[in-house]
């Protein structure tokens, strides 16, 4: 089954691991107000791929980090008065 969803987080939008140390642990993204949570697969054969795709996550949120923190310097100076 394809999901797609989009949000725009709040200012107080945060996130983390949930669970550490339990037997249900979840990557946890709160947007502010709705909230999303990624779980591994039960069977840990499977936790490989899920392994990957949350080094996917971690690389893909650095690298647009690094981008709209390039672009926000370019807009700062954009507008400021001369």
């Amino acid at each position: 089954m394809a999901f797609n969803a989009m949000w725009k987080p709040g200012r107080r939008a945060v996130a983390g691991m949930q669970g550490n140390g339990s037997a249900n642990p979840a990557l946890v993204i709160y947007l502010d107000p709705d909230s999303l949570a990624i779980l591994p697969p039960s069977d840990p054969a499977e936790w490989p791929e899920f392994i990957r795709l949350l080094r996917q996550i971690r690389d893909s949120a650095d690298e647009l980090a690094v981008f709209l923190t390039k672009h926000q310097a370019v807009r700062d100076d954009d507008t400021r008065p001369e």
